[in-house]
């Protein structure tokens, strides 16, 4: 079955004049926003915009390439070869490339990163798809990730607002937002929070496979203002786009894996024409998942959620590990502080922080067998 990169070789050669802007070419911008295009692409919203077919040129042939294409484990290696094929591909090698910020704040526990893709499309000067990295190889990213259960507002969504109205301020044209895993959150986040005059100029709003938000989001005015332009897709043994809360809206993509973890991964994902290949619901092994990690989460207070995400990530930060990387290169070592560091525990607490670092290792090995 067809993924992203088969994709690009069948619609590579129609521009988006010729064939309009559509969920799989969401995904890609949203996959592409994972590359370190840091001294490529400017951080300003400028006339001066680089294509992305000279970006691609100039990523392959940088100085730093090896460093720069150290995407890490979590992340495909294929996402290299989907810049390289879009970057020589008609459809998206003249799309203009502008406002790249990465952001990574140990302190403030914020992991933020976003890049903007202008194109010009029928009936409209121009159009801007604002695509907002998710979670990389960053422990602090995962950090933030599970932040989002009790948390009001993190840090990387306060910057999604930011950025979102600094395009707005700056490139004309219609707008369109969208990113994978985390960044499919920030982007429903900054959507329902830009001001009116900005939410009048969002056409979409792509969520691929990001995690929810507390209830109290979906209850929101400022939602349900932005909920027609939302367009959500999980996997069919969805993980991430399960946890907390989530919107009725979702859309079930088939994948390739059977290993659940895995099919978070976009090139996992199947595509027919311009659209994805759907199934009629999540898989059973999803629901429960959904229904066992959110009913037990809602049951805690966010006093105790709060405390379970800190010791969680107390026990990680003592395996001295800062990307999951670095964690699996050293796995039985950093197994071996977290769980010295598990033991100080109270029974319970212990239980379920070592359940889910079970998880966490098991798809640290799942990936590494993945890639090798």
């Amino acid at each position: 079955m067809a993924d992203i990169l088969d994709y690009v070789a069948w619609r590579g050669d129609l521009d988006f004049i010729q064939s309009p802007l559509n969920e799989v070419d969401a995904l890609i911008f949203s996959q592409l926003s994972y590359l370190n295009f840091k001294g490529i692409v400017k951080d300003s919203f400028d006339f001066d915009r680089i294509t992305l077919a000279d970006c691609c040129e100039k990523f392959f042939n940088s100085d730093d390439y090896e460093s720069r294409s150290n995407v890490g484990m979590l992340i495909n290696r294929k996402t290299l070869d989907l810049l390289k094929a879009c970057g020589n591909s008609r459809r998206f090698g003249l799309v203009r490339v502008c406002g790249f910020v990465e952001k990574i704040d140990y302190e403030n526990e914020e992991q933020f990163s976003a890049v903007t893709f202008t194109f010009r499309a029928k009936g409209s000067k121009s159009w801007n798809f604002i695509a907002y990295r998710g979670t990389d190889d960053t422990i602090v990213g995962w950090k933030e990730d599970f932040n989002l259960g009790y948390m009001e507002t993190v840090p990387a969504q306060k910057d999604a607002v930011i950025y979102l109205e600094t395009v707005a301020k700056y490139c004309k044209g219609r707008l369109v937002s969208g990113g994978h895993s985390k960044g499919g959150n920030l982007a429903l986040y900054a959507g329902a929070n830009v001001c009116d005059k900005v939410k009048k100029r969002l056409v979409w709003i792509f969520n691929n496979d990001g995690p929810g938000f507390r209830k109290e989001f979906f209850e929101s005015d400022n939602y349900k203002s932005i909920s027609q332009k939302e367009r959500s897709f999980v996997p069919q043994l969805s993980v991430i786009g399960m946890l907390f809360s989530h919107s009725d809206c979702l859309t079930t993509v088939e994948s390739g894996e059977k290993n659940m973890l895995m099919q978070h991964d976009p090139f996992s994902w199947h595509v027919l024409g311009t659209s994805f290949v759907t199934c009629t619901q999540t898989g059973r092994e999803s629901r429960l998942v959904d229904k066992a990690v959110n009913e037990w989460v809602s049951e805690l207070s966010m006093e105790e959620r709060e405390m379970f995400v800190e010791t969680i990530f107390t026990v990680l930060s003592d395996s001295k590990a800062r990307t999951n990387s670095e964690l699996s290169e050293n796995l039985f070592e950093s197994v071996a502080r977290m769980l010295k560091s598990a033991s100080k525990l109270s029974p319970n607490t212990k239980n379920a922080v070592s359940k889910t670092v079970h998880l966490l290792v098991k798809s640290l090995i799942d990936a590494n067998f993945s890639t090798n």
